[in-house]
């Protein structure tokens, strides 16, 4: 999917992203590391919203390279709910219909195909009462998937997700996750960044672990020690009978 290659980014002065080369591969796949470590960075490198130094190709092409129509025809990106809130009362509706713009003009009708995208996208996210609500009136976890929603209504090869189950209660997050693993095994490219490690490795396919910037691992699976040198604190894993997989609890000092 994405060939990192001596990638360093910076906002001024502060650099974030130090030398970091990378064959990211297709499927569902998982940031993780401490708060500051440059997950967010990275999803915004990988969206062609922030410039950087060394090179970043998708499918074998530079990022920067891309027309943005082209680009949005290939990846979408669900900001952070902190990072994107509206500041117009966009109903639900017109928010997922934005993720149709790569194939049309601003000002053009929609098809009779984009209006049953919007629809499909609403219902696989179980948001369809909401189509006509104005987005500033939900809460956080209404809005978060109002956003994933417009996503999929893109309807692009890959999705880039930053924090996308941080506003959900549990259940909602695993929904979320079950629906990003199908969408991953029907032929999607996923890449995720998150704060719960049981819940993103429990479905990942892949894991790339950030810390200060820099590429601590990566791989299938993790281990107790890599998890250590992320968070500075031990952890042990545990079995879970029902996902017939393992767990891991941090311990305090």
């Amino acid at each position: 999917m994405y060939s990192v290659i001596n990638l360093c980014a910076s906002y001024g002065k502060k650099s974030v992203l130090r030398n970091i080369s990378i064959e990211i591969p297709s499927g569902l796949v998982s940031l993780i590391g401490p708060n500051g470590s440059g997950k967010s960075t990275l999803l915004r490198v990988l969206s062609g919203l922030m410039s950087y130094s060394g090179s970043v190709l998708l499918n074998g092409h530079e990022v920067m390279r891309f027309s943005r129509r082209d680009f949005a025809r290939n990846v979408s990106f669900v900001m952070s709910g902190n990072s994107f809130r509206p500041s117009y009362p966009f109903s639900v509706r017109e928010i997922i219909e934005m993720g149709r713009l790569p194939y049309r003009g601003i000002f053009t009708r929609l098809t009779h195909s984009d209006n049953e995208a919007v629809n499909h996208s609403a219902e696989i996210l179980g948001i369809t009462h909401l189509l006509e609500r104005d987005i500033m009136t939900l809460s956080d976890g209404e809005r978060q998937l109002a956003f994933i929603a417009c996503s999929l209504a893109q309807d692009t090869s890959t999705i880039l997700l930053d924090e996308p189950t941080s506003a959900l209660d549990p259940d909602k997050s695993a929904k979320v996750f079950a629906l990003l693993k199908r969408l991953a095994d029907n032929g999607r490219s996923i890449i995720t960044a998150v704060h719960d490690i049981n819940l993103s490795l429990s479905y990942s396919d892949y894991y790339i672990a950030l810390k200060e910037g820099e590429l601590i691992s990566h791989g299938r699976k993790i281990s107790a020690h890599v998890l250590h040198e992320l968070y500075g604190t031990e952890f042990i894993a545990y079995y879970n009978s029902e996902r017939n997989d393992l767990m891991w609890r941090a311990l305090s000092e």
